[in-house]
């Protein structure tokens, strides 16, 4: 009987973990902290060092600089030798920081590239790029990028122009200006909000809300035009809403909730857009004695599943992450694309309506 190969240890595990978010763009410049590192991984700090030592053996890791470890220039976003161009994602968040939903189907997206044999690489876009002319930090990027299809995560309009002006590859994650035709998949959160607002209205609601941020990406402007849409084909008569807006803050949150619940036509249910804020909504209202859904009834834009371990469960719109990861990786296999995707969410109705 052979003997069983061995297993690798846990050193050679981290290691390779390590290897394979380094060469995917998970940072830039430094490597996170030890502390972090470790409890990412859930290993010991011995096992960790064990790890990055074989790592800057390997020639993947710089030394250490400042007490931080030092990633080479341009670590994992080489051309791939067989001439096909790459494919990386820019967003103003690193993955660690991004809602469930986007780590879902951005993970879906890196399995159906890997199967050919192509890595997505992850940029994280500099305060730059949120500036009103991004044009020289987007110049620099795709120089020392090229051959790159960029997909363009929580993207601002100037962004969107930018790249339809220079033809350069993308694939948009999110909404877009009428105007312009580049590839694009989105949530279609218009018709999302317009059929909430007949679904309260049909729960015999005369008085209802759209709390949203202020500050609001191409997907919450969608929201509120198909918000105040559903309120029209309704009619003024029977049915009557208002739009409160916050800053994103917990504190603004409350600011506006408090608002809400003492103007003269307290609304009986209400419309969230993201699913951290209708936590910080649900939290107001049941700190202020509030029953859900007997005094308020609420419908949460987007889907997360902690949602359903609140009580009552919120009830909210989902859509497939593998669904919507096989959209976006469609639009890249096709360079001539100019098609946007609108995604229709599903009801997901729980206690909270």
């Amino acid at each position: 009987m052979r003997p069983l190969p061995p297993r690798p240890s846990l050193v050679v595990h981290s290691a390779r973990f390590l290897r394979e978010l380094i060469e995917a763009g998970e940072w830039q410049g430094f490597l996170p902290s030890e502390r972090t590192l470790c409890s990412r991984l859930a290993i010991s700090r011995p096992t960790l060092r064990a790890a990055l030592a074989q790592l800057e053996e390997d020639g993947i890791l710089g030394p250490v600089e400042n007490k931080r470890r030092v990633l080479p220039p341009l670590a994992g976003a080489k051309k791939k030798e067989d001439g096909r161009a790459s494919i990386a994602l820019l967003s103003p968040m690193p993955l660690h920081a991004m809602p469930p939903f986007v780590l879902l189907w951005v993970d879906q997206l890196r399995t159906l590239l890997a199967n050919e044999g192509v890595s997505l690489q992850v940029h994280v876009g500099r305060a730059e790029f949120a500036k009103r002319s991004p044009q020289k930090a987007l110049d620099t990027l795709v120089a020392t990028f090229p051959d790159t299809t960029w997909v363009l995560y929580q993207s601002t309009e100037t962004m969107q122009r930018w790249f339809a002006k220079t033809g350069h590859r993308c694939v948009v994650v999110g909404s877009l200006p009428p105007d312009l035709a580049l590839p694009s998949v989105d949530r279609d959160y218009r018709a999302a909000c317009r059929h909430a607002v007949g679904l309260m209205a049909a729960r015999g609601h005369r008085d209802i809300a759209l709390l949203i941020q202020k500050t609001q990406l191409g997907g919450d402007v969608a929201s509120r035009d198909g918000f105040e849409e559903g309120l029209k084909q309704i009619g003024g008569d029977r049915l009557r809403g208002r739009v409160w807006h916050h800053e994103g803050s917990s504190k603004s949150i409350g600011e506006a909730m408090q608002a809400m619940l003492s103007s003269p036509r307290r609304p009986s249910a209400l419309l969230v857009a993201r699913s951290a804020y209708a936590l910080t909504a649900v939290s107001h209202l049941l700190s202020e004695r509030h029953r859900i859904p007997e005094d308020m009834a609420l419908i949460c834009r987007d889907d997360d599943a902690f949602l359903d371990h609140l009580v009552p469960r919120i009830t909210r719109y989902t859509v497939n992450p593998g669904h919507f990861a096989k959209q976006v990786y469609r639009l890249i296999k096709n360079p001539r694309a100019t098609t946007c995707v609108q995604v229709m969410p599903a009801l997901l109705e729980r206690e909270s309506l």
